[in-house]
């Protein structure tokens, strides 16, 4: 099926804000096919023959252990390392020791994230067929709490995170089925694009709420299970 009216894939896209941030020596293809080609070439492989193949066999070492091949392991030591040496030897903390992470301020819960498994992400809660089935994400909240706050299943509230930031309304899930000290929302609602005629509007935009995001010093990655709310009854 033809993309619809100015509708472009991720590839494009990328690829053209990288040329107008002046990063083009990094995306010196035209088109997705050439970047799976210059990868596949990459790692030694064939482009003709994958065309007329559609699945070769490489000569690279298999990513499993092969029954009855003494396992090999590329590390300094040869070993499994629990204690990375590579670590250690740039510094780094080489077996991690624990982190204690700050608890939520009194009357404000672990904000929780996840999905639903009708939608994909915040690319499909505009499909009405598939809202037939979910049109709106929840706040889960455990039933002691929600009744500690006066509210009832099928409330809406606006929720306040640690730093201000407000977000709802949204409709309050009262379940057994959460700790007491979060609360939990899928992903993919809240929208401010009126082009989105469905999904404006509805639910509320967890991202929004994520204004605290913790970096991880050694490869970067991030976690937003920092942040915490409050509720206020819309």
């Amino acid at each position: 099926v033809p993309p619809l009216f100015e509708s472009k894939p991720g590839w494009w896209i990328a690829k053209e804000i990288a040329h107008r941030i002046g990063l083009n020596d990094y995306f010196p293809w035209e088109t997705s096919e050439d970047y799976l080609m210059s990868r596949l070439k990459a790692g030694g492989y064939d482009c003709d023959e994958i065309r007329v193949k559609g699945v070769i066999q490489g000569d690279k070492k298999p990513v499993t252990f092969e029954e009855g091949v003494a396992p090999e392991f590329y590390t300094n030591t040869g070993k499994i390392e629990l204690y990375s040496s590579d670590l250690a030897n740039n510094g780094l903390d080489p077996l991690p020791e624990f982190t204690v992470h700050p608890d939520p301020p009194p009357g404000y819960f672990r904000l929780l994230i996840g999905r639903t498994p009708v939608h994909t992400f915040a690319r499909t809660t505009n499909n009405r067929i598939l809202s037939e089935i979910y049109d709106e994400n929840e706040i889960w909240v455990a039933k002691s709490i929600a009744n500690d706050f006066g509210l009832e299943h099928g409330d809406y509230v606006t929720l306040i995170n640690q730093d201000g930031v407000e977000e709802g309304p949204v409709k309050v899930k009262a379940t057994e089925r959460i700790r007491t000290d979060c609360v939990y929302m899928v992903h993919g609602y809240g929208h401010t694009a009126k082009g989105l005629k469905f999904a404006y509007g509805r639910g509320a935009n967890d991202t929004a709420l994520c204004t605290n995001v913790a970096v991880d010093p050694v490869m970067g990655g991030t976690g937003i299970n920092g942040n915490f709310v409050t509720f206020r009854k819309a």
